[in-house]
């Protein structure tokens, strides 16, 4: 809790110094992470972003939209509709980022979000490799890098699974975070019966049309228990992430 305090006043306090300056271009900073244990990953996003903007007299930094614990192809992702909304409604001249992964990793979305903020002039840039759409070569590399992050989550989701079946076949031990679905015996990996049938309920229920918060919201009035939350409930992302996993491969 204290992390996050921390972290909004110091956002705050970027910001307000940030429109302290002369006219500047509206930019906002986007971060995210995969997983939830990438906490500290999401505090160096920011400190770096706001750093940037707060030593440079270009910008005026508005908001940082955060992600934590979002995949970047996950097909519920707030924090990027929000800055698509801000895109279309022409509030901002441009989106700053750690690394541009983390605005997405499906080609097609990510694609179509460039191709939109090419048309309306307004700009991406990447503060590891410095790469800016404000240039011809910055536009011809983030097109090609698109297609490349949707390319790396592949490889990273056989990956995982090829060494989760290897050693599962092989009696090893594996001593990584347990989906929903199975069990750690003795750091050997086992299908749980029970969750298992939650899980194709899961797809049955997406199959007739349901939506994930609905599909949350029944599994909650049944009272079934998640792994993490226990009886807390589920929420519509841990729906997601559990559709994810069993049908479209490990979340990363």
């Amino acid at each position: 809790m204290l992390v996050i305090i921390v972290r909004k006043w110091y956002i705050y306090y970027m910001v307000k110094q940030s429109k302290k300056r002369g006219k500047q271009m509206k930019v906002i900073g986007f971060v995210r992470t995969s997983t939830q244990k990438q906490k500290n990953s999401i505090s160096n996003q920011i400190q770096t972003i706001t750093q940037f903007c707060g030593e440079s007299d270009e910008f005026k930094l508005l908001d940082i939209i955060q992600e934590e614990g979002v995949s970047g192809d996950s097909l519920v992702r707030n924090g990027f509709d929000k800055m698509v909304a801000m895109i279309d409604n022409n509030e901002i001249d441009g989106v700053i980022c750690l690394n541009l992964s983390r605005i997405g990793r499906k080609a097609a979305q990510t694609l179509e979000l460039i191709n939109k903020c090419l048309d309306k002039k307004i700009f991406l840039k990447d503060l590891e490799d410095g790469t800016d759409t404000r240039t011809a070569g910055g536009r011809m590399s983030v097109k090609m890098r698109a297609v490349i992050y949707e390319e790396e989550l592949f490889r990273i989701r056989e990956n995982i699974r090829n060494v989760i079946r290897y050693k599962k076949e092989n009696g090893l031990k594996y001593n990584g975070r347990v989906a929903y679905g199975y069990y750690n015996k003795n750091g050997i990996l086992y299908k749980d019966d029970f969750e298992m049938k939650i899980v194709k309920n899961i797809k049955n229920l997406k199959t007739r049309g349901h939506s994930f918060y609905k599909i949350a919201k029944r599994l909650n009035e049944y009272g079934i228990q998640t792994k993490e939350n226990g009886d807390k409930g589920w929420s519509t992302q841990q729906v997601i992430n559990v559709y994810n996993h069993h049908y479209k491969g490990a979340t990363a």
